[in-house]
């Protein structure tokens, strides 16, 4: 290659390479997201990619992060199955928050209303200092706001299915190691924490996501040439 040409071609080249770097290494292990050593099981299928968002009712950064994922949320690819994982760490105000959330994921399936119920809450406890510490207000809460029957909703709060949503719940949150909340979790590996700034949590999911999705790829790679050489 003529000289002219090789220095044309690297004054190109080398920009690009300096830009492919620059956006791999823009957020780093242990600076902007820490790696579990388990992945944690996820309700995603096979070829879907979950984010978990963990949060608290009585949290104000939760409150905070709540809109912020919710313009989020629809620049999210179809492989991408967003939910929300209610964090507590034992016997206490959190975990009857969480119990409220399972019991509405119960009893609502439908996903518009049950998310309008959820930004309501939020807003009664962080706006209105309501706590909805225990069954009685928050059966009051709900039959005021929406029409939902008490007696209906304690008998959900307490069924088995609810408990179960608890159990498993619980497992996930101990998974991700977690200290504290908000958390947005990524594939049950990759665990976003408030550090690196609640505006910027759902940028460092997308770039986790391309992770994932660049790892399942590389994965499958091996596979296709050994399932090709096997058919010939």
């Amino acid at each position: 290659m003529p000289k002219q040409l090789k220095f044309l071609w690297l004054a190109l080249v080398l920009p690009l390479m300096a830009q492919a770097a620059t956006v791999q290494d823009k957020y780093k292990e242990g600076q902007d997201y820490r790696v579990l050593s388990s992945q944690v099981q996820t309700a995603a299928k096979k070829d879907q990619i979950e984010v978990a968002e963990v949060f608290w009712y009585g949290c104000p950064h939760c409150y905070t992060l709540e809109p912020i994922v919710d313009r989020w949320k629809p620049s999210l690819e179809k492989d991408t199955r967003f939910v929300r994982v209610p964090g507590y760490f034992g016997p206490n105000i959190w975990k009857t928050h969480a119990q409220l959330y399972y019991t509405l994921v119960t009893m609502i399936p439908d996903e518009k209303k049950l998310h309008e119920i959820h930004d309501s809450i939020f807003s009664e406890v962080q706006n209105r200092n309501n706590r909805l510490g225990d069954v009685d207000a928050m059966g009051d809460f709900l039959k005021k706001r929406y029409g939902i029957d008490p007696k209906q909703f304690a008998s959900f709060y307490n069924s088995f299915g609810v408990l179960n949503l608890m159990n498993q719940g619980g497992a996930k949150v101990r998974g991700y190691q977690l200290t504290g909340v908000p958390a947005l979790v990524v594939d049950g590996r990759y665990v976003i924490e408030p550090k690196v700034g609640l505006d910027n949590m759902p940028a460092v999911a997308d770039f986790l996501i391309k992770k994932v999705r660049e790892e399942r790829a590389a994965k499958a790679k091996p596979q296709v040439k050994e399932e090709s050489k096997a058919k010939s």
